[in-house]
């Protein structure tokens, strides 16, 4: 953990807010798309308000890796994007 800069380690932990905030996605029935009669498009507007909450937990994992890996810009626009999607998941869940 030496490798990264503590402000960036403090940004990417807030890309870890929606694994707590999942139990409302995955239980809650929060449905920011919308809801679907039933079927296959029930099925994709559930999968897409899941990644919601999964892409910017990826985005910590990868954005630590492109900037271990000496991609510094490239981590930094992934974390960023993470936070941007956290951001919009509190604002769906309690805004």
């Amino acid at each position: 953990m030496r490798e990264f800069p503590k402000w960036l380690l403090a940004m990417a932990f807030l890309c870890l807010v929606p694994v707590f905030l999942s139990v409302f996605f995955l239980f809650g029935g929060v449905h920011p798309f919308g809801r679907a009669g039933g079927g296959l498009p029930g099925v994709a507007l559930y999968f897409l308000t899941q990644l919601l909450w999964v892409l910017p937990v990826a985005a910590f994992f990868f954005g630590l890796d492109r900037w271990r890996r000496g991609y510094e810009r490239l981590g930094l626009c992934i974390l960023l994007a993470g936070l941007v999607l956290t951001v919009s998941d509190v604002f769906l869940l309690f805004g």
